[in-house]
């Protein structure tokens, strides 16, 4: 790619064609072998996809909501952006594993000539490289083929960047009006937004504040659509996070406000803040490690190797392009889009401080991260004298980068279905439910090791009879469901001395129970009748 583009007029043609090959690639990435690659099905997936289908079928959530600002889900809460995104989805082809991953995929499709537009103004070469950064690392193809609805913030925080820094470039009305609404709807993405946010906009409106200024007006409007479009979730973090009640007048509003058991912001202890520290240094050591296997692959750096170096090097850099910017009071393009992401990224930071950091949690960072680390790449290249052309110094790193990821992308559709993820997302559970769902007895027990949201998933159990019958209570601030329907998650509620169902895992009942008639069995679950 890089030798190739060495002269403008070779540039001019090929630079499509590289920018619809990238995308092409990250495509495939994304949808080979989609859905069932990662195999199985999580419970926050499961929980985003059945809040859909409550809001399609009644226009309320599980517990009987009307059109709430933040899922009270488990008891800790749940965001609700990709479940109000799904359900147009459900609504047209149902309630399944595909639907409920087709938002979080089409997003990481898009993102990828999104950010090649948003990186143009850097140049074609950086543009294209991080893009292909993008579409070739790790973190991002694995995230964009699971329904974790935090993962959702990435794309709606890069689109208003994106259409931020053109507005700031072009001073035009068309991109200032709607350059504030993404970032409205980061807050619905991801709730640690509304720790960027404030970090992002006090930096902006000081550095760009004769910008604003001089287009004051559209820069107003733009600021009215924001305000219009947070509003809910303003006043659910005033209820919850301020006063732990909710308001009177607040109930009349066409949305509901519902105050989770479990407050999030318990979870930020003072006394204990040296051992967040420690731990998030231990996290940032590691490259990202956190130990799961959901957005990263055992022995396989999250980022690629050196990402994470080059990245804060890049942040660094970006620091003293800044304020050489506002010493000689000059804004270049490039300068534009490079500090914008500086700043997302500089919004993330305060999280090291406030609670123990994982993949999923950090999941503002990386993205800029990389975005930084792309442009000091080429910014060295760019001023590089040693005798190796530049050309050639490019394509090296073009190079490097679809070995490295051609390792990850060959153990992740190779051997990464048959690790620990199959367990993780209780992989066959699908098959399990529909064989318990035909089951002639009144009630199933299910194992404990499965949440009650699978089954209200896998049967598409009607949620007002959920609503109207399950029986449940609030015990350490989460919700602990004990039947509904024929479906029981605790033994208490089991009629004594009747035949039951059952659903366990392979071999968690003992062998030497007899009073059993399997009725399906796979690889690590079975179903059957208990006498």
């Amino acid at each position: 790619m890089p030798l190739l583009l060495q002269n403008t007029i070779a540039q001019r043609r090929l630079y499509p064609f590289f920018f619809i090959l990238i995308c092409l690639v990250g495509a495939a990435l994304r949808l080979i072998q989609f859905p069932t690659l990662p195999p199985g099905f999580n419970q926050d997936e499961a929980s985003s996809a059945y809040e859909a289908y409550c809001l399609a079928e009644t226009g309320m959530d599980r517990w009987g909501n009307t059109l709430p600002v933040y899922f009270p889900s488990w008891g800790s809460g749940q965001n609700v952006l990709l479940s109000y995104l799904m359900v147009p989805v459900v609504k047209i082809f149902g309630l399944s594993i595909s639907s409920a991953r087709l938002i979080p995929v089409a997003l990481g499709i898009f993102t990828l000539p999104l950010l090649g537009w948003g990186l143009r103004p850097l140049g074609r070469y950086p543009s294209l490289l991080g893009m292909f950064l993008v579409a070739v690392v790790p973190w991002h193809f694995m995230m964009s083929r699971w329904a974790l609805e935090s993962n959702l913030v990435s794309f709606f925080m890069l689109l208003g960047c994106v259409l931020l820094s053109r507005a700031l470039i072009t001073h035009k009305r068309r991109w200032i009006i709607p350059s504030l609404l993404p970032f409205a709807l980061a807050l619905y993405a991801y709730g640690t937004t509304i720790i960027v946010l404030p970090i992002m906009v006090m930096l902006i409106g000081y550095c760009y504040q004769r910008h604003i200024w001089q287009h004051r007006k559209a820069w107003l409007l733009a600021s009215v659509f924001f305000v219009v479009v947070a509003f809910p979730f303003i006043i659910f973090i005033i209820e919850h996070h301020i006063l732990n009640h909710n308001m009177a007048w607040a109930d009349s509003l066409f949305f509901s406000t519902p105050l989770p058991p479990f407050n999030r912001l318990a979870q930020i202890n003072p006394e204990q803040r040296l051992d967040v520290l420690y731990a998030n240094r231990t996290f940032f050591n590691s490259g990202f490690q956190d130990g799961s296997v959901y957005n990263l692959m055992p022995n396989f750096p999250l980022l690629l190797l050196f990402s994470l170096p080059i990245g804060l090097i890049g942040m660094v850099a970006a620091v003293f392009v800044l304020i050489r910017q506002l010493r000689r009071r000059t804004t270049q393009p490039s300068h534009i889009v490079i500090t914008i992401f500086l700043f997302w990224a500089l919004g993330t930071l305060p999280m090291i401080f406030l609670f123990t950091l994982n993949v999923n949690r950090f999941n503002h960072f990386y993205l800029p991260l990389m975005v930084l680390m792309t442009w000091l790449v080429d910014l060295l290249i760019e001023h590089t004298n040693t005798w190796v052309s530049k050309p050639l110094l490019r394509t090296l790193v073009v190079m490097w980068l679809v070995v490295e990821s051609g390792f990850a992308v060959r153990h992740y559709f190779t051997s990464y279905r048959s690790s620990g993820i199959r367990t993780h997302f209780y992989e066959g559970l699908d098959q399990a439910f529909n064989a318990a769902k035909q089951l002639p007895v009144a009630q199933v027990q299910i194992t404990s090791d499965v949440h009650y949201i699978y089954a209200l998933f896998f049967t598409q159990y009607p949620p007002r009879d959920f609503q109207q019958h399950a029986q449940y209570s609030i015990r350490n601030d989460r919700y602990e469901v004990f039947f509904f329907g024929k479906y029981v998650f605790d033994d208490a509620y089991l009629i004594p001395n009747q035949p039951h169902g059952y659903l366990m895992r392979r071999n968690e009942l003992p062998a030497n129970t007899t009073a059993r008639h399997v009725i399906f069995r796979n690889e690590l679950w079975e179903v059957g009748i208990s006498r």
